[in-house]
């Protein structure tokens, strides 16, 4: 399964690496810094999945997250944040997120 992984934080993606490259079949095939990155990587290399901030500079995550559902719509898309709240799930919803994960809890979100 190929992932891309995107968030601003040079720690957090390497975090996220770590433990999804820990599981055997799983590669993060890149790692973009800003939503535009994002978009671009996503489009150059194909994953099956992107793991991607809400908060990045540039694009942000929702609407880097839009734009590869349009490239792609068969990538599955899962949102990282630290805020949550209603309008924030219907946000992810209309962006084509699949899923969302607080960056405070372990628990993943279905939208």
């Amino acid at each position: 399964m190929k992932i891309l992984v995107a968030d601003d934080h040079d720690i957090i993606r390497r975090g996220l690496k770590h433990l999804l490259t820990s599981k055997p079949g799983w590669e993060v095939c890149g790692e973009a810094k800003t939503g535009r990155e994002a978009v671009a990587l996503a489009e150059q290399l194909k994953p099956e999945i992107v793991v991607m901030d809400i908060g990045m500079p540039e694009l942000n995550g929702l609407e880097a997250a839009r734009r590869i559902r349009k490239l792609m719509p068969k990538t599955e898309i899962l949102i990282l944040t630290l805020h949550f709240s209603d309008q924030l799930v219907r946000d992810i919803v209309e962006a084509g997120a699949r899923a969302y994960i607080m960056k405070s809890d372990a628990d993943r979100h279905q939208v």
